[in-house]
């Protein structure tokens, strides 16, 4: 519970920064302009601040959308239909119906000079538009498609997604930072069904099997709206996903940052993904501010494994991570264009040393990789290392440095480099 509750808390408090100047929440001075697909809207009545909320008269937008609108004048209550959403409104109240669902309206639907004004990102949310807002120009750009571009081509959607599947690990974790639970994900690679860290926030998800062989029948069931894959896991399974529903491909598992680019445009989370990201930088430049001299320092990024060999990791999600950080590498982990290099016998263990180790061994297999490395460690060559000697190797959370690939993982990882630099 700790470990979402802390996400969701840090996520919170970057956000109130990155809303702050968005006029859905705040007043604005200039007139406010709306385009919807790239065409101004106009209104007879202009969209205006209300009780902290944009509101714009309903008729004007909802007819650009092609939606059928009715009115009650006795009860005051509007009903807009569009495609399968029914959206019930009514006049001085703060409660909207959609689909026979009550909903929280942020400011009370009104009467201004002859037109009825409701607010703007509700409606917009309600028939699943995309929202931005461009505080520079002081304009809503509203999309009714959005076409995302990814390792298969191209996806085109006609509503922001609200039945989401998740075919891969690192996707798991960075929907859930988003604010976006999915309703079926594939099982995490260990604490199966989901990483501990995760658990919280997944109730009530439908586990689709393995990454490496989800569940199609129970996708199917699920009636998703998007299904989000990745390239080196479901290529193959491309075209049968896609028609079950909209599909996107991540181009590379671990690199989270693209990844999470490509959730957020297609989720409308944009606001969230640039608030964790402003965040993520601000932490990356106090690391390096605060290093100072140690960051001349080697590391070494070694993994035991169960058929008696080891690996040092070159790239991937946390060399990558070491990389933005400005670390140095032992001159054996700096290999161009690979992601890892396999160590066959206990005779290449100096191949594994630096002035720190971090050994990110697994306990996805049987405990063989365990047995690998009580059995290198015991090795004369291992006790030799100069990270070994120093006292600086580290066993570190091979879920949040390695498994897992998500964002909020991530934010883990770097948590843990300010704990083991002691900055």
């Amino acid at each position: 519970m700790f470990k979402p509750l802390f996400r969701n808390m840090a996520l919170t408090l970057a956000l109130i920064v990155a809303l702050a100047s968005i006029p859905f929440t705040t007043a604005a001075a200039s007139p406010i302009s709306v385009i919807l697909d790239g065409e101004r809207l106009s209104f007879d009545v202009p969209p205006q601040v209300i009780g902290g909320s944009t509101m714009i008269p309903y008729s004007a937008l909802t007819k650009k959308l092609g939606a059928t609108l009715s009115t009650d004048a006795k009860a005051k209550k509007l009903t807009v239909k569009r495609g399968s959403t029914t959206v019930e409104l009514t006049v001085n109240s703060s409660t909207a119906v959609i689909n026979g669902k009550s909903v929280k309206l942020d400011a009370k639907v009104v009467e201004k000079n002859g037109r009825t004004l409701v607010p703007l990102r509700f409606l917009g949310e309600a028939f699943g538009l995309w929202i931005n807002w461009n505080n520079s120009t002081k304009t809503v750009n509203l999309e009714s498609k959005r076409t995302i571009k990814h390792a298969m081509g191209e996806t085109t959607l006609t509503s922001v997604p609200k039945r989401v599947v998740v075919l891969f690990n690192g996707m798991v974790d960075i929907s859930l930072t988003l604010g976006v639970k999915p309703v079926g994900a594939i099982e995490s690679w260990v604490q199966a069904p989901w990483y501990h860290y995760l658990r919280a926030d997944m109730g009530g998800v439908t586990d689709l099997g393995s990454e490496l062989q989800p569940n199609l029948e129970a996708i199917v069931a699920l009636k998703p709206d998007l299904i989000i894959g990745a390239k080196p896991r479901h290529e193959k399974l491309y075209n049968q996903l896609s028609a079950i529903a909209p599909t996107v491909m991540a181009d590379q598992l671990f690199e989270w940052k693209d990844n999470m680019a490509m959730i957020a445009k297609a989720t409308n989370t944009e606001t969230k993904a640039n608030a964790f990201m402003d965040n993520w930088n601000k932490r990356v430049a106090e690391f390096k501010s605060k290093i100072g001299s140690r960051k001349n320092l080697e590391v070494s990024l070694v993994r035991f494994q169960s058929d008696n060999s080891a690996r040092i990791y070159i790239t991937g999600f946390a060399g990558s991570i070491l990389q933005e950080l400005g670390l140095k590498r032992p001159k054996s982990q700096q290999v161009e264009g690979k992601i890892l290099v396999d160590l066959d016998t206990p005779e290449q263990i100096p191949m594994m040393d630096g002035d720190i180790i971090f050994d990110m061994s697994s306990s996805i297999g049987d405990g063989s990789e365990f047995k690998t490395q009580q059995e290198w460690q015991t090795n004369p060559l291992w006790q030799n290392l100069k990270a070994v000697k120093n006292k600086k190797y580290y066993k570190v959370n091979d879920i949040t440095w390695n498994m897992s690939g998500g964002a909020t993982a991530a934010k883990m990882m770097l948590d843990d480099l300010f704990f083991y630099f002691d900055l």
